[in-house]
């Protein structure tokens, strides 16, 4: 990591597999990129937790959104987490 303030995006087309190292306090995800270069991602097991909530919730909110799409309604889209001026 560097100082830079520019946020980072990581684009995955895939995880090829997830495991855990360091006596299983991380897990070790190994993504795939569209250019087909492949990542790791490491995650300390108490982070992953907050991850996988954060991801359920996220989750639903899109299948919400899809189903409102689907009956003719927009939803209001909230995209200050994504700019970084915010």
């Amino acid at each position: 990591m560097t100082d830079d303030a520019r946020p980072r995006v990581l684009a995955i087309t895939s995880i090829t597999a997830v495991s855990t190292i360091d006596g299983g306090d991380t897990l070790a995800a190994e993504v795939s990129g569209p250019d087909g270069g492949t990542v790791f991602l490491l995650i300390p097991l108490g982070a992953a937790g907050a991850l996988i909530t954060q991801l359920t919730d996220a989750a639903e909110r899109g299948a919400q959104e899809r189903r409102q799409h689907s009956r003719g309604r927009l939803p209001a889209v909230e995209l200050s987490a994504f700019d970084p001026s915010a």
